[in-house]
């Protein structure tokens, strides 16, 4: 039974001014209420997103991520393009968190439903930039998101504005050793962790990899590899042609120019926040021209290249395959293609998507039958595998002079949290001292997308 089943119904409950209206998603952890502020306007009512949690064991794991996401999503709250944190309320058994509404939808959805930015330059360009502008502020402030994705950005009412949502996975560190964390289709090699004999990897460099996958899902509706190893066979292919996307996705070669410096295998020469946003203003178009088709009766034909055999995933069609942890298939079929049709391309899984203030780690693990779902948004926290403090190194430069794998420290020490999390901590009434961070280890692929 998950902790969600435990919770009451609190439509028509009143948490101070906020009268819970209806459920609008339900996770592992808890439920997601639209809600109306009592003591506004009747002509123009202001509405907010509710996290009805339930309020965690004292010195528990539980309590540790979830004033871990509490604290890091209240430090960079204040961006115009991450959604909004009003205030956090307690009482003696559940946690009320008051978040922005977000009723435009997600970018999945207007990526994969309504197309809306098929082929349209400028509206890719203006939600890309805001999440530039958006993740800057968070690295910033000393926060690394970890679980970017089209499911996690969501849109205004009007559809003109984005917001980051989902700090469920987020880190202050700069260093880490939580491999595996993150949406397969969206974590770098480093952050898979599968094929480095490094101990730690970058967070914030992760980042700037989830966002090439982001462009190219804008761009095309379509994913580029399902995980950033050598043994997918589509991330195989960029590894020995960097023109790989370009070849068999319509992308113009000032985007494909713009994806090689963002998938640079080297997270240290990866293309910086800043020149990522001068290179995209820049860009005067993300999309290949596409050839006028000859007319059967012209004497020049275009001729068809050679075919080949890849493997196309899908989440339909029915498979002895192994099943993952939340229930999808893993499911295969081969596909002969030449010059293909693009829609026959490897694509963004289908499903169905929330309207709210986004899933949550330590709220979210979307329930069909009680609320809107998001493929690949069921979070779920890093398992345990050696209670050690995740490490804090001064700089990136630690990770540049590491030539060769340390010893991995076996000490336990004391996890040091800003002001505002001992604030928090405090207004739950918890122990002074907060329990260690944790060394996780990476979890299986699963074929449809989850965050880890």
């Amino acid at each position: 039974m998950r902790i969600t089943d435990t919770l009451p119904d609190f439509t028509g409950h009143l948490v101070e001014q906020y009268e819970l209206l209806e459920c609008l998603g339900s996770g592992a952890y808890g439920k997601v209420y639209k809600a109306v502020d009592i003591t506004s306007s009747t002509k123009s009512p202001n509405h907010f997103a509710v996290k009805c949690l339930l309020k965690p064991e004292v010195g528990s794991r539980q309590e540790e991520f979830q004033l871990r996401e509490i604290a890091l999503h209240q430090k960079v709250s204040g961006h115009p393009n991450i959604v909004a944190m009003h205030e956090v309320l307690y009482d003696d058994f559940f946690v009320y968190v008051i978040l922005d509404l977000c009723e435009g939808g997600d970018l999945f959805a207007a990526i994969t439903e309504t197309d809306s930015f098929k082929r349209d330059d400028e509206s890719i360009r203006s939600v890309f930039v805001q999440l530039l502008d958006a993740l800057q502020h968070c690295h910033d402030k000393g926060v690394y998101h970890r679980d970017l994705k089209p499911e996690n950005v969501l849109f205004s009412k009007d559809g003109r504005r984005v917001h980051i949502a989902d700090f469920g996975l987020s880190t202050d560190t700069r260093a880490s050793q939580e491999f595996g964390c993150g949406s397969s289709y969206y974590m770098s090699p480093e952050c898979i962790g599968k094929e480095s004999y490094r101990t730690h990897y970058s967070p914030r460099l992760n980042d700037i990899w989830s966002l090439g996958v982001i462009l190219v899902n804008l761009i095309t509706a379509r994913n580029p590899w399902c995980f950033a190893v050598s043994s997918d066979e589509h991330f195989s292919h960029y590894l020995q042609d960097e023109d790989f996307i370009r070849q068999l996705l319509p992308i113009s070669d000032g985007a494909n120019r713009i994806l090689k410096r963002i998938f640079e295998l080297n997270p240290l020469h990866r293309i910086t926040i800043p020149h990522l946003r001068k290179e995209i203003l820049a860009l005067k178009t993300f999309h290949r021209a596409v050839p006028p088709v000859p007319h059967p009766s012209s004497s020049k034909v275009l001729e068809a290249g050679p075919r080949k055999v890849v493997t196309i995933y899908t989440e339909d069609i029915p498979s002895s395959d192994e099943e993952s942890s939340d229930g999808s298939t893993v499911s295969s079929t081969l596909l002969s293609i030449g010059p293909t049709p693009i829609d026959q391309l490897l694509p963004i899984p289908p499903g169905s998507f929330s309207n709210w203030c986004g899933s949550s780690a330590s709220t979210s693990d979307t329930d069909s039958e009680s609320g809107p779902e998001t493929p690949a948004s069921k979070a779920v926290e890093p398992e345990v595998d050696v209670a050690v403090p995740e490490l804090h190194l001064d700089s990136e430069e630690e990770l540049r002079e590491e030539e060769m794998p340390t010893p991995k420290i076996k000490q336990t020490a004391v996890f040091q949290c800003d002001p505002a999390l001992r604030a928090i901590a405090k207004a739950t009434k918890a122990a002074a001292t907060l329990p260690p961070k944790y060394l996780a280890r990476p979890f299986a692929i699963f074929r449809k997308e989850t965050a880890r």
